[in-house]
């Protein structure tokens, strides 16, 4: 009875596994990767970014307001560039957890294990604009965020066949500065048109439906137990997990179930975990408890050798189970689904060079 099914979103898990790194899933772009872009390199992304930022200044500007353009990248200075996806990076990370607190968390722990506040996840944000927005009245203040995201009040709040709240955004040209300046770098994308995002979504859930998916879950559910007893896993996007949890035991503190809504430890009224939690759509939720302490480099590179470990493991059932291919396979009808039900917002040039 170990076997359940996943629930993660189609999109969400498309990206995992890419960032898994299987070689087969790997030689090609996914097909909502290929679709929607997402394969800028790091020096791409921050050069966007930056162009962005500069757009923004300059509209605020001639609004009447001052800004200074935002380095986000700055707060994590002298990173490699490296590639986050791939056979390559997951045989040399495996899922990157112990990576990721290699590069954006350790350079900036003190040696109990506190953040220094020079900087990292636990260091933050540290915004140029602060003392001024400070500077401004509460009506100034107001008008400055009108100006920089638009007038919230033009959203459109409606009720979907669940009885649950939907927000539909104003489009990007009304969301202020920011708005104007994502549209003049990144385009018009179609995850901004509210019938494109719903069907999407219809779509999308229909492969966490698809009986195929959940025989190949089970195949690979049983090659993994079958490996090792404590792989017992229902689905593949249980294992990034399962790592990060033994990451944070490695560290010194304790995996805790918690309340999905408020947080609470439970058994432990009144007492939360650290630093948040997370959950899935089965109502569980998870956080963690105690003081990390600070891992020597010794004992990075020990955790990264498990962790290489396990990614091999699991690409090695994803293989022999056919989950990743099906996947594939799965939204690759979704693409030609879209593609040919939005042809202009998947295509809008072809249609603009044909009115040419």
């Amino acid at each position: 009875m170990r076997r359940r099914r996943a629930t993660v979103p189609a999109t969400l898990a498309a990206f995992l596994l890419a960032a898994c790194g299987s070689a087969e899933t790997d030689e090609a772009a996914s097909p909502f990767e290929a679709l929607f872009g997402g394969g800028d390199s790091p020096a791409e992304s921050r050069a966007k970014q930056l162009e962005q930022e500069d757009i923004v200044a300059l509209c605020m500007r001639e609004e009447g307001w001052e800004y200074t353009p935002v380095d986000y990248s700055a707060q994590f200075p002298d990173q490699p560039e490296e590639e986050l996806t791939g056979p390559d990076y997951g045989e040399k990370y495996g899922y990157g957890i112990a990576r990721s607190y290699e590069l954006y968390e350790w350079p900036y722990l003190d040696e109990n294990g506190n953040n220094s506040g020079d900087g990292g996840f636990g260091g933050g944000f540290e915004d140029p604009n602060w003392e001024y927005v400070s500077s401004l009245s509460t009506g100034e203040g107001e008008r400055y965020h009108t100006a920089l995201h638009g007038d919230q009040a033009d959203a459109e709040a409606s009720v979907d066949g669940e009885g649950e709240g939907v927000y539909t955004p104003p489009p990007l040209e009304e969301q202020g500065c920011y708005g104007k300046a994502q549209l003049e770098v990144y385009g018009e994308q179609p995850w901004n048109d509210p019938a494109f995002g719903e069907r999407f979504g219809d779509l999308s859930q229909q492969i966490e439906n698809d009986p195929r998916l959940e025989d190949a879950e089970i195949v690979w559910s049983d090659c993994m137990y079958d490996i090792s007893e404590e792989y017992d896993f229902f689905g593949p996007m249980d294992v990034h997990q399962y790592v990060a949890n033994l990451f944070a035991e490695s560290k010194g503190q304790e995996v805790v179930e918690v309340d999905p809504d408020t947080g609470e430890i439970s058994g432990r009224p009144g007492v939360y975990a650290e630093g948040g939690w997370s959950s899935n759509e089965d109502g569980e939720a998870w956080g963690y408890v105690g003081t990390a302490r600070r891992l020597s480099e010794d004992e990075i590179r020990q955790f990264q050798g498990m962790e290489v470990g396990v990614w091999r493991d699991d690409q090695g059932c994803l293989d022999e189970s056919g989950y990743a291919d099906l996947r594939r396979e799965l939204e690759q009808e979704i693409v030609d689904t879209i593609q040919e039900e939005f042809p202009d917002l998947i295509n809008p040039d072809d249609d603009r060079s044909a009115d040419a």
